[in-house]
């Protein structure tokens, strides 16, 4: 019983200091940024838009005609004309575009590092979650252990006629309810770890990490703040948005310069031979009709949306950062060292007669569910840390 009373005393030992798991989550983040099905197509879309861009900025493709004339009076009488002609557009245009274009692959770049942001978040948190279930398995089995030593201390008891037959089926019963608590831990594992399976491309992933990294306590909410918001994909990518929408603007305006046409012409007949230069334009008075007053209602809204978005972001990023200090002012409440002492005494107190089995057991329970509350909040605390640092590679970390 002293060994079990002492088995106790893991209840409660599951401390912050830094192991050599601390890198078990970076390790999943890199596989599965790596495997991820979803990112690959990503990377692949993103590059074809930025090639389809670009093509948008290249010479359109030139004419070529031939005509054959004949006179079906006078059969020896023929004609033939050839024409090559290259339409472009105003120089300053193409310089303008291949600015915009640039821009462009900008903005789908920020696309993309948001879908990569919320992919490795998600499998952030769900490694979070596995730690916290891994905990609670600790605990489960602990008590599990515990259960068992008191079913064969009873057991002994009754025969001897020191128990009665009540008390054992109270420890067997509690017994029984651990074993269901801990096939649903398990489930809840096994399907978390299948999630993480999937996002890795099912290739083999392994987490038994028990132990979060130890984190920095949150900056003042003005350094948090100044550090965060600049680098905030849905900031830097509706930023992005606005300059592609300032530049088409400018592109847009340049719709209004004359295209230029220049070639080369060929006309042959009879004993004679004419070559020269063909060089034309064409005015847009209709094509770019409307054009101007679009790209600019499309400025203005990009740039009501930045300002939306950052207002929003900072929103979320205060409230975040209130419930983070609520929660880790919780934490602080809580006496783990009182845990584990009490969780002995109680052994103690029972192997000695000064309590009862029922009193045992509320006792017991009490200090269990203590230790449970701790586990729950740890992992809100650590989910939230996750959020608020999401738009960095690696949550802050004390080495």
């Amino acid at each position: 019983m002293k060994k079990t009373i002492h088995t106790l005393g893991l209840l409660v030992g599951l401390s912050l200091s830094v192991s050599a798991q601390d890198n078990a989550i970076d390790h999943v983040l890199q596989s599965i940024e790596e495997n991820n099905i979803q990112l690959k197509a990503a990377r692949e879309e993103k590059k074809a838009l930025t090639l389809e861009t670009c093509s948008e900025n290249n010479l359109e493709d030139p004419s070529v005609a031939y005509s054959y004339l004949y006179n079906s009076e006078n059969s020896g009488v023929q004609q033939s004309e050839l024409t090559v002609v290259q339409s472009v557009d105003f120089p300053t245009t193409y310089a303008a575009r291949k600015k915009s274009n640039r821009l462009q692959a900008e903005n789908f770049q920020q696309q993309y590092e948001i879908l990569r942001r919320e992919t490795l978040l998600q499998a952030r948190l769900l490694c979070i979650d596995l730690i916290a279930l891994n905990q609670q398995n600790e605990v489960l089995k602990t008590l599990t252990t515990h259960a068992d030593s008191l079913v064969e201390l009873y057991e002994k008891r009754v025969c001897l006629g020191e128990a009665n037959i009540l008390e054992l089926n109270r420890i067997k019963m509690e017994r029984m309810a651990l074993l269901t608590a801990q096939a649903d831990n398990d489930a809840s594992h096994r399907s978390a770890l299948q999630n993480l399976l999937a996002m890795n491309g099912n290739k083999p992933i392994t987490f038994e990490a028990t132990r979060y990294p130890n984190l920095q306590e949150l900056p003042p909410y003005e350094t948090l703040r100044s550090e965060l918001l600049p680098i905030n994909r849905e900031v830097l990518q509706s930023q992005a948005e606005k300059k592609v929408a300032s530049k088409q603007l400018s592109v847009h305006r340049m719709g209004w310069l004359p295209k230029l046409e220049i070639g080369y012409r060929r006309n042959t007949s009879p004993g004679e031979e004419f070559n020269g230069f063909i060089v034309g334009g064409s005015l847009p008075i209709f094509s770019n009709k409307n054009k101007v007053k679009a790209a600019r209602a499309r400025e203005l809204s990009a740039e009501l949306k930045e300002q939306e978005i950052a207002l929003q972001i900072e929103a979320s990023l205060q409230s975040r950062y209130n419930e983070a200090q609520q929660l880790r002012k919780a934490m602080e409440g809580y006496d783990l060292k009182l845990i584990e002492e009490t969780y002995t005494l109680l052994g103690k107190a029972l192997l000695n007669g000064e309590l009862s089995l029922p009193e045992y057991y509320i006792e017991a329970n009490a200090v269990v569910q203590q230790k449970k509350s701790y586990i729950e909040l740890e992992n809100r605390y650590q989910r939230l840390i996750a959020e608020i640092y999401a738009d960095k590679d690696l949550t802050p970390i004390d080495h």
